[in-house]
């Protein structure tokens, strides 16, 4: 998971970049689900350029800077560097302040619906920081993967998040502004080369794309979330949470029994914790549970020792 904390400007004033305050995310794990390969599967085929151009800094180590870098043809190198960079635009690129939403916007972007998000978009909080857009983690579209510069002595990162996560003062859902590059495609209806499986072919209008499986789902199919374990089925085209309930099932996507062998770093700790731990985290007091697809909320953890995997392994508590 991934919080704020004292989270100010990624980049301030255009004309004066020298006054960057990065945004200070705090990852309570990066999950295994947010990996080059699954946000490139994920991708459609007319985005693709977008992502790779950002994965490029991520594959380089790229570190955060607010000033102008040669050897990234001029471009700063913190979080609205990144996009600038990743959507070709000028260097040194352009700001969160310019960008759609922000108080200078110079219109090469322009805002969209968070249902309308797709790889190679981004997120901009106006005058504090703006992350690429990278894919869905899970069915029911509350976690996602993004491609970042966010903070000094980090290199570019891929990152998750949750739009439940804190930031400034609110949740990311509320925090940022989903934006599109003027310039970009529109996303084409199906990735460009499944995680697993599959064909990439555009679907039916009434299938679903599960970002578990890595393909185009038929209206119906039910599929259990790698991110949540949670049963969603296809309806119409959009995935409603349930079992078969919506009518019978086309056919079941249940996923492998845990494996216990999963491990997911604790920022809270400071080390890794084995797979089905529950813990309390100490950046935003929520309680999670170590999955073999990176830490997951559940509200309910205290009270029924369980989580979304089961039986909680250990409850560590804050004191």
């Amino acid at each position: 998971m991934a919080v704020a904390a004292g989270a100010a400007a990624c980049t301030a004033n255009p004309d004066d970049v020298n006054f960057d305050a990065p945004m200070g995310w705090t990852a309570e794990s990066i999950t295994s689900a947010c990996t080059r390969d699954a946000i490139l599967a994920g991708t459609p085929a007319n985005r693709r350029a977008i992502v790779e151009r950002a994965l490029a800094w991520v594959d380089q180590g790229v570190p955060y800077s607010q000033t102008p870098q040669p050897r990234e043809a001029g471009y700063r190198t913190d979080c609205s560097g990144l996009v600038s960079m990743a959507w070709q635009l000028p260097a040194p690129g352009h700001t969160t302040y310019s960008f759609a939403g922000g108080p200078w916007d110079d219109h090469v972007s322009h805002r969209i619906d968070w249902s309308e998000l797709a790889p190679g978009d981004a997120l901009n909080s106006p005058q504090h920081h703006i992350m690429l857009f990278a894919g869905w983690l899970d069915e029911n579209r509350t976690r996602f993967c993004t491609i970042e510069e966010y903070n000094w002595g980090h290199p570019a990162t891929i990152l998750h998040h949750s739009i439940y996560d804190g930031a400034e003062g609110s949740d990311v859902r509320h925090a940022f502004l989903p934006v599109r590059l003027d310039a970009a495609p529109a996303p084409s209806p199906a990735p460009s080369t499944p995680a697993t499986g599959g064909t990439g072919s555009t679907p039916a209008a009434a299938q679903c794309f599960s970002n578990t499986l890595g393909r185009w789902m038929p209206d119906h199919a039910c599929v259990e979330s790698r991110f949540d374990r949670a049963w969603y089925q296809c309806v119409g085209g959009v995935w409603r949470v349930g079992h078969g309930s919506y009518g019978a099932c086309t056919s079941d996507s249940a996923l492998a029994a845990p494996t216990g062998t999963a491990t997911c770093f604790s920022g809270t700790l400071g080390h890794s914790v084995a797979d089905a731990t529950c813990l309390q985290s100490r950046f935003d007091g929520a309680w999670y549970q170590c999955t073999d697809s990176g830490w997951v909320i559940d509200a309910a953890i205290p009270s029924t020792r369980r989580g979304p995997i089961g039986a909680c392994a250990t409850i560590v508590p804050l004191h």
